[in-house]
């Protein structure tokens, strides 16, 4: 069942269908998925898409949100909100199996094409560092919280201005083998807070001991999810 969600028609980008959720959380059910299955949510992760696709336009837009890692899928068009479904995930894919092609496109990033048999073309769509044009990333912290103790979401996501808290930089491609000496952790201090985004905006406080790509002062944005660990 197709799930149409009425809204104004006041112009929504990826950030704007936050006042679609229905959830924050990623839902990847447990129930059985094929082989031929290509993303890692489930068939019946509930995806934000443009009615229009669902008329015959070609799919030329897609968005992996980096907030909670919703979906989107648009025409080459600018979406508006009255024209956004919520459907499951598999809807999408079974109108159109080439955006499989985008299973491994990381959260905050968007693809981009001109026709349905054209090549999807990558870009970010998040404030954040990334290696292409940055020469480093910030590691997602969350990832380490199997081996270290990080902070829980509540502290990450009420981090205050003045504050010091420490980031994983990765010195290297996001898509690359990791390798010694690839990342360093650093002291970043809290500069500003934006609410309307919850991230933070922070200068750097170390030297980098094996990379030239920042240093000690430069500012960056950063996301309560990179923060691996807050000062007392």
């Amino acid at each position: 069942m197709i799930l149409i969600v009425f809204g104004t028609s006041r112009m929504m980008d990826c950030r704007q269908c936050r006042s679609l959720r229905l959830s924050k959380k990623r839902n990847r059910s447990n129930m059985d998925m094929s082989e031929d299955w290509p993303f890692k949510d489930a068939t019946n992760t509930a995806t934000f898409a443009s009615r229009y696709i669902f008329k015959g336009e070609p799919i030329c837009r897609a968005y992996h949100d980096w907030d909670d890692g919703s979906w989107q899928f648009h025409p080459d068009r600018n979406p508006e909100q009255s024209d956004i479904m919520v459907v499951c995930l598999e809807a999408v894919f079974k109108l159109d199996p080439t955006v499989g092609e985008l299973n491994d496109l990381p959260p905050g990033w968007k693809a981009e094409r001109t026709n349905s048999h054209a090549a999807w073309v990558r870009s970010k769509h998040h404030p954040y560092p990334v290696f292409k044009d940055d020469g480093f990333y910030l590691d997602d912290a969350t990832t380490y919280a199997e081996f270290c103790k990080i902070p829980d979401a509540k502290n990450r996501e009420g981090i205050k201005t003045g504050q010091l808290v420490q980031l994983i930089f990765r010195f290297a491609d996001e898509w690359s083998e990791r390798h010694d000496n690839d990342c360093e952790r650093m002291w970043v201090e809290v500069l500003e807070v934006n609410d309307d985004y919850r991230d933070y905006r922070g200068r750097l406080l170390n030297q980098p001991h094996l990379h030239a790509a920042i240093n000690e002062g430069d500012e960056l944005c950063f996301h309560p999810v990179h923060v691996f660990a807050i000062d007392a």
